[in-house]
């Protein structure tokens, strides 16, 4: 069977592995970061997956849908927020219908942790991918731990190594290769609802709670300890925007004047 190098080992790469390892393929996964289940993971820049019918299918296929089980939430519907405290719940479908809270890195370990376990995956962390040249078709590597350098052929290479790919910017450099690329107005920043004394959640729990306003969205979904994610969608620039919000007063006027109990 061919071999397939795999650029990236988030949520996508992990769980193509698996596929293709139960179709008999030999798998190398190429990942830059270090592995996420032995290294402490930053936040701030994480939004928790609201996982629907057709993500819990993926999952099914590989036999992972009681993975989900144990680390999601099902939401059954939003819960609307308004700014004077009301609020408004609105069902996603009908009785026992959700979509599931699940925590991005939660779910991604344990796609990493099961595409290991088959026999002809291989998981190389550490290793950034420096180009994909499309000619001779072969990957440069860099081990970031020792800053040695390597050449890869292979069979198949796929990129699945998300913004700022290595291996589309390889393919841009090649003969008629169509690329577009545009910036969204808006950014976005991780928050935290602690769990209250007791250990239970602030909020309904089996909710994805939102609070939308013309330039800004808030959104909170559940996790297992009684926290809650929320993630702040707010414009780089204008009135509010993140430039406006460049001391601690600054933050706490923007909480008072704008977002909805009990964010605040």
């Amino acid at each position: 069977m061919p071999h397939i190098a795999i650029a990236g080992a988030g949520l996508v790469g992990s769980l193509l592995a698996i596929h293709l390892s139960k179709r008999g393929y030999s798998i190398d996964v190429y990942e830059r970061r270090s592995d996420m289940r032995r290294t402490t993971i930053g936040a701030g820049r994480s939004i928790n997956l609201a996982l629907s019918h057709r993500g819990f299918r993926a999952l099914q296929e590989v036999g992972m849908e009681g993975d989900l089980r144990q680390i999601g939430i099902p939401m059954y519907g939003r819960m609307v927020h308004a700014t004077d405290g009301s609020q408004s719940f609105q069902p996603y479908g009908e009785a026992e219908q959700a979509i599931f809270s699940v925590s991005r890195a939660e779910l991604n370990k344990k796609l990493m942790t099961a595409a290991e376990q088959q026999a002809n995956v291989r998981f190389h962390f550490d290793h950034r991918c420096l180009y994909f040249d499309t000619d001779d078709y072969e990957l440069h590597l860099q081990n970031t731990a020792t800053q040695t350098e390597q050449t890869l052929s292979t069979d198949l290479i796929i990129g699945a190594d998300g913004a700022f790919s290595a291996i589309r910017g390889g393919m841009q450099r090649s003969d008629r290769f169509n690329y577009s690329q545009q910036y969204l107005e808006h950014a976005y920043k991780e928050l935290c609802i602690a769990p209250l004394p007791d250990g239970n959640w602030a909020m309904e729990k089996n909710a994805l709670h939102i609070s939308a306003c013309k330039r800004f969205m808030l959104i909170a979904l559940p996790n297992l300890d009684g926290s809650f994610t929320c993630t702040l969608f707010l414009p780089y620039q204008g009135s509010p925007s993140f430039d406006d919000l460049q001391q601690p007063d600054d933050v706490l006027r923007f909480s008072k004047l704008t977002l909805p109990m009990p964010y605040r």
